[in-house]
């Protein structure tokens, strides 16, 4: 029941222009945007804790302790990082070396989580590559679509679909996960 609060990550995928997305918003409202990032504090501790406190019924608790700092010092570096982004207080270069790192950070974390899963889930475990499918190609597709070049509204709600069917599928395969020990 605690992971119905999980929900609320594609909630907030499914409509960007809330302020609380990982990825900027459609409407291009930077500014806005950065004031509120005490909204996206919110959603990573709203959505992170029910998954990591379920986890740590299929998983050891030094796991669990581990992914949490991963993910949570993934997400406030990636903050960091992409509000000086947003304010261009670093240059091209530096940017295209620092950007991605928390996102690698965050995927460690996440492809740690989908390999705990997969192994704790005796039936159907192909539903959790498919889930990772749809989280991973999902926010991909978010970053690439949502704004600069590659900008394409069909492309970003396509992706954000995908996202969000990812994540409810990963949440149910973590549920399952957790009912069956």
């Amino acid at each position: 029941m605690i992971l119905l609060l999980a929900l609320f990550s594609p909630i907030t995928e499914l409509f960007p222009n809330l302020y609380m997305s990982w990825w900027a918003p459609s409407n291009g409202d930077l500014k806005t945007y950065l004031k509120r990032w005490y909204l996206r504090v919110g959603v990573v501790l709203v959505v992170w804790l029910p998954i990591l406190f379920t986890l740590s019924k299929i998983a050891s608790p030094l796991l669990v302790i581990v992914m949490a700092a991963l993910i949570l010092g993934a997400f406030v570096w990636r903050m960091i990082v992409f509000t000086r982004v947003l304010r261009a207080e670093i240059d091209d270069e530096e940017v295209a070396g620092r950007a991605d790192q928390p996102e690698r950070v965050y995927f460690v974390a996440l492809v740690v989580i989908l390999t705990t899963i997969y192994f704790a889930v005796p039936d159907d475990a192909w539903r959790v590559p498919v889930s990772a499918v749809g989280i991973f190609g999902g926010a991909n597709l978010i970053g690439r679509f949502r704004r600069g070049a590659s900008r394409s509204q069909v492309g970003d709600v396509a992706a954000r679909i995908l996202f969000s069917a990812g994540f409810i599928l990963n949440l149910h395969n973590l549920a399952r996960a957790a009912e069956l020990l």
